[in-house]
């Protein structure tokens, strides 16, 4: 019996999630379903597996369609389907509901808040019990034996409700997350030198640890220093790497030591609390970077950019997970709603 999931991308992405999915699954079928949308029809052996998909924001197992003329209907229906799915589950709950907005959409983010409003009062009436064990913050991270409910509007009368029980949610940890659509947002920081701070910052609250106060971080390829401006504001101690200086007050900054160089041969005396690299490269050297640095256990944590030039170079994402995989590290490998035509790679060594 095949198993249903589906995934969900930034609009515009779904032919790169789709052949990922025919990678990752090739015994499976798979095809887009709308902007933002792709099912995966997957056979026994493909379901069973704890996929790490890149370029999914988001996945929802085993979705039920919805269809709802009204926002009422949104909410007595998705009630209903949640009290089903979730008999008998005692422990914490979240609720996420969403849609793949962009210009010109049918689904809007204003109807998902008010089918989730409609949702909760509705429970609120019905199902005390369940309000009550519900998570609202997606800031926190995952209790212990946590569901996640998931209604996803594809158009504004039409969408699925999808439910993740622990093990499965546990299971499907580097395709699924806790942020509602899979969205990360990131506050405006007019304080450093570029915008790649952004991605560092999504790639923390993704991994759920922060750079603190006395660490040890390793910044390869580090200029203009978006990445170090972070570590040095944090209490870091900042190794950075790279053959051009940072920014003028970067570079006189007490706890920088700077090493004019090649980032892909320097390596640190002892190993360090957080490796970081956003540096501008061929993506297998970027992969076979991180593979040199886990392999020889020189960070306790990691978040490494692996840059594409084009379409042929996202096989390399299998290289890429199958050297995470074999380092043992808790890891996962997202295409970051900071990054362009890139993924990041992040996680903690066992």
């Amino acid at each position: 019996m095949t198993a249903t999931r589906v995934h969900v991308c930034a609009p515009g992405w779904e032919g790169a999630l789709a052949a990922e999915l025919g990678r990752v699954f090739p015994g499976s079928r798979h095809a887009q379903r709308g902007r933002g949308f792709v099912e995966s029809a997957l056979a026994p052996e493909d379901a069973a597996g704890t996929p790490c998909l890149a370029f999914a924001r988001q996945c929802l197992p085993e979705p039920e369609p919805i269809a709802a003329p009204s926002i009422s209907a949104w909410a007595a229906q998705g009630a209903q389907k949640i009290a089903e799915r979730l008999l008998g589950h005692e422990a914490p709950w979240r609720l996420h509901v969403f849609c793949c907005e962009e210009p010109g959409s049918d689904a809007r983010a204003r109807r998902c808040a008010l089918v989730e409003a409609a949702l909760l009062e509705l429970l609120k009436k019905r199902q005390r019990r369940l309000l009550r064990s519900r998570i609202a913050d997606d800031a926190l991270p995952w209790a212990e034996g946590e569901a996640l409910v998931q209604i996803a509007l594809e158009r504004s009368g039409a969408g699925m409700l999808s439910a993740a029980l622990p093990d499965e949610r546990h299971r499907l940890r580097r395709a699924l997350t806790r942020f509602c659509g899979g969205v990360v947002e990131v506050a405006d920081d007019p304080a450093p030198p570029s915008r790649a701070y952004r991605k560092l910052l999504e790639a923390e609250l993704r991994l759920g640890v922060r750079i603190g106060d006395g660490e040890t971080c390793a910044d390869l390829g580090a200029a203009p220093g978006g990445w170090t401006h972070v570590a040095l504001h944090r209490g870091a101690r900042v190794v950075a790497v790279d053959r051009s200086p940072l920014r003028a007050d970067l570079m006189a900054h007490p706890n920088l030591d700077f090493v004019k160089g090649d980032a892909f041969s320097w390596a640190p005396a002892r190993p360090v609390d957080w490796l970081l690299s956003d540096v501008i490269a061929f993506p297998r050297r970027s992969v076979e970077l991180l593979g040199a640095w886990l392999g020889a256990r020189r960070c306790r944590r990691f978040v490494v950019t692996v840059k594409f030039k084009g379409e042929a170079d996202y096989a390399e994402l299998e290289r890429l997970k199958a050297i995470l995989a074999a380092s043992g590290a808790e890891f996962e490998v997202r295409r970051l709603c900071n990054n362009k035509n890139e993924v990041t790679a992040f996680g903690t060594l066992g």
